[in-house]
């Protein structure tokens, strides 16, 4: 085990010290860092818009409402209270229209009836005056008919202000802030795997195509790098997916926001779930990692590694489209099965406990299958990368390599 420690060692300090793994890290660090203060910047920054339906204007409205022009051409409005706001008059519609084509008035308004109205603008909008103008004249509407009718118009807001609240409860499932986070978990663990994934069989064929491997396998056994090569990686991309979070905390702290109450208010989380994440996402990330390493061996060029690991990746596209799907409707029989699947369990299982509350014997179960499959995965892909290593021939041919594994001719 002292080699396997020297390659990691090795392979470790390679990986931190390479400028795409700082470029990369930063940049991400960057878009988190943005992803929340934009919003928050623009949350602060807009406006809380009043509920215009029976409120006077504030302020700034008023001053908008003074600077428009209106035309009457109903006798009906004659006692309207807003028209006192809106401080020109003018005789006819077209000279409105001129005083708003010379810019003299930034909106006009002409009053048809009680119950239709224009609001003409020339160019530039101005919707909250529009939908103010608008309540105001379904409320002087609805005050006349009230008045007309000897009705009184606190029995009618007492009426419509009774609320009957029903809420639909799913025993079964937990929070909607647990969806979101098994969106952020599907996510992050997809983008690992494909990117170290890529980078660990990218590496295994460059070592074969300028013959470095030749070099190592002198000096250390193939099952020492692939386990050494295979670890470094993996803990390269915690490492970034670890600054991600930290650069998140922090940056949410920064901006005000409490970071134990967003939590507490939007997340159920439980030991169960928080074991069955770690323990998944950690035994299935090494379990690609060292498919991704011993597909890359069957190689002797670097161009060669896209047709190697491709059905690798497919079957790994899929998991994640399940999953994805799958959150839509969690009790979805498909995204079940995918749960005890060893190469889709990775994804799929941690998903449904984050968003069900799921027996503890069917986690227990998926997990046995996860710990036999690393296991497995883990003995052939390391024959795999013993047979491959040395091999500059043709593209050696999955299957064919693993039926000389299973036929212990690889000794």
């Amino acid at each position: 085990m002292r080699n396997s420690g020297l390659v990691f060692s090795f392979e470790f300090k390679s990986i931190l010290r390479k400028k795409s793994y700082i470029a990369t890290t930063i940049i991400l660090c960057l878009i988190v860092i943005a992803a929340v203060i934009i919003p928050s910047y623009f949350a602060k920054k807009e406006k809380s818009s009043e509920d215009v339906s029976g409120s006077l204007p504030d302020e700034d409205l008023s001053n908008t409402l003074a600077e428009g022009g209106y035309y009457l051409a109903t006798d009906e409005l004659n006692d309207f209270s807003l028209l006192k706001l809106i401080e020109q008059e003018f005789a006819d519609e077209d000279s409105l229209k001129t005083a708003l084509a010379n810019k003299e008035i930034p909106f006009g308004v002409v009053f048809h009836s009680v119950s239709d109205f224009d609001f003409l603008v020339n160019g530039e909008q101005n919707p909250i005056a529009s939908t103010f103008i608008e309540q105001q004249l379904l409320n002087f509407n609805r005050m006349n008919y009230f008045e007309a009718n000897k009705i009184d118009p606190e029995l009618i807001d007492e009426v419509y202000n009774v609320q009957v609240n029903v809420t639909s409860v799913d025993i079964s499932q937990k929070g909607i802030g647990n969806f979101a986070l098994a969106m952020i978990y599907t996510f992050l663990l997809y983008m690992l795997i494909i990117m170290y994934g890529t980078t660990v069989s990218t590496s295994v064929a460059r070592e074969k195509d300028n013959r470095t491997m030749e070099l190592l396998i002198a000096n250390t056994k193939a099952d020492y790098l692939i386990i050494g090569k295979t670890l470094a990686a993996g803990l390269a991309g915690l490492l970034q997916i670890l600054s991600l979070i930290i650069t998140l905390l922090i940056t949410l702290k920064f901006s005000g926001q409490e970071i134990m109450s967003l939590i507490g208010g939007f997340l159920e989380l439980n030991t169960t779930t928080t074991i069955t994440m770690i323990l998944f996402g950690l035994t299935g990330y090494i379990s690609y990692l060292f498919i991704y390493a011993a597909l890359g061996a069957l190689v002797s060029k670097v161009e060669d590694v896209n047709y190697s690991v491709t059905p690798v990746m497919l079957i790994f596209i899929a998991a994640y489209l399940i999953t994805m799907l799958g959150m839509e409707n969690p009790h979805n029989s498909l995204l079940k099965v995918a749960s005890y699947f060893p190469l889709t369990s990775v994804l799929a299982m941690p998903v449904r406990t984050i968003l069900l509350n799921i027996s503890p014997f069917e986690i227990i179960i998926s997990a046995a299958i996860m710990l036999v499959s690393i296991v497995v995965f883990s003995f052939l892909a390391i024959r795999i990368y013993r047979l491959g290593s040395l091999n500059y021939g043709n593209r050696m041919k999955f299957g064919k390599t693993l039926k000389i594994i299973l036929r212990g001719e690889d000794s």
